[in-house]
């Protein structure tokens, strides 16, 4: 059986990996063929790779522009290996301006199409009335999610979030209480490490461990840290392994991004940041932008406000700096995130997704 997968930034790309191999776990003699679009994870599962979505993502409209060439080619390439494969599943994973598209390409060449984790389901307010259309099943990672897609005539399920197997499979254990050294995930993106990096620089006096995705160029990486924070010898620099990252750390800064979830479930406290360039601030005036509420998914998933964010203008290093030196020395600002990342977890669900979504996806092809 075929098996086309779409996945788009480093999350995806982990959630396409685990899926591959899960799937393989359950069925071990069956004659699987798995190819589609991913990064660094996807490719070591030995999988097809029709295109290297490891560099798509961008937030603002200039640095989308600069990716559109690369993005249309690998659609291109995706719609013809779909087109010229044996129909089979399409798993699309979050993504939606390529994968939505591309469902509905597969759909009309006889795929079955189980879309896991849709796009912005995160959101309360509606969920994309596009998903129900172009999908045979959906697998979401948030209850409200599935209860919104099945009032749309959605074939949705909630098997909770899949960052929770993953934990799970990693034996990931809380943050230590000892440790002094400070986690550091500064973004997948070119564009957010560009950004974050002289921030970082200026405020985190501590020794670092940076959580660096495999996207990530870590000669270079490194030569930028070493131009903005000469002289550091104690930082370290690990790739690929941030639920590790993160075990051994007393706090993190965070950028904001799924990265978020991962350091919550992980029981590190953190201070989320998030800078933009210049244009994208003057992009945002233009076309009427206001800032929400809240921007990081714990304090999106639970409407309050658990753990401090820094954006744009309020991203100064004297703020990072106070409220990292909070978390450092205050028990109760501490106490007051691992609380709320309790009520976080529970409000997640089973840590099985990945191996529910699995069997979901052979029920579809039975």
């Amino acid at each position: 059986m075929n098996v086309f997968l779409s996945a788009g930034e480093a999350s995806g790309d982990a959630y396409a990996s685990a899926l591959i191999s899960e799937m393989r776990r359950l069925s071990p003699d069956a004659k699987l063929t798995f190819m589609g679009i991913g990064g660094k994870r996807f490719e070591a599962t030995g999988a097809q790779m029709v295109a290297d979505s490891s560099q798509w993502g961008a937030v603002s409209i200039l640095e989308s522009l600069k990716l559109v060439p690369r993005v249309i080619l690998g659609y291109y390439r995706a719609k013809q290996a779909i087109r010229r494969s044996k129909p089979g599943l399409m798993v699309p994973i979050d993504f939606g301006y390529v994968n939505i598209r591309l469902a509905r390409h597969a759909k009309n060449h006889g795929w079955k199409v189980l879309y896991f984790v849709p796009p912005s389901s995160w959101r309360r307010d509606k969920q994309g009335k596009d998903i129900p259309k172009i999908s045979d099943a959906i697998s979401t990672p948030f209850s409200w999610s599935a209860i919104k897609l099945k009032e749309m005539g959605a074939n949705a399920h909630w098997f909770g979030h899949p960052i929770l197997q993953l934990l799970r499979d990693r034996g990931v254990k809380s943050s230590p209480e000892t440790s002094e050294r400070i986690a550091v995930l500064p973004g997948s993106r070119s564009h957010e490490i560009k950004e974050n990096l002289p921030l970082l620089a200026a405020s985190v006096k501590e020794p670092v461990e940076f959580g660096l995705a495999p996207s990530v160029d870590l000669r270079e990486f490194k030569a930028q840290w070493e131009r903005l924070a000469p002289g550091r010898r104690d930082d370290k620099f690990t790739q690929g392994d941030v639920y590790g990252v993160l075990s051994r750390c007393r706090a993190a800064v965070v950028c904001s991004g799924t990265a978020t979830l991962e350091a919550a479930l992980c029981r590190c406290p953190m201070v989320v940041i998030y800078r933009f360039p210049k244009i994208a601030e003057l992009e945002a005036k233009l076309v009427g932008f206001k800032m929400p509420e809240y921007i990081s998914l714990p304090n999106l998933l639970l409407q309050k406000r658990i753990v401090p964010e820094l954006v744009q203008w309020t991203a100064t290093p004297e703020n990072l700096s106070t409220e990292l030196n909070n978390l450092l020395t205050d028990p109760q600002v501490r106490a007051a995130q691992i609380q709320g990342f309790t009520e976080l977890e529970a409000l997640l669900g089973e840590g099985d997704a990945i191996s529910k979504t699995a069997e979901l996806a052979f029920t579809l092809v039975a």
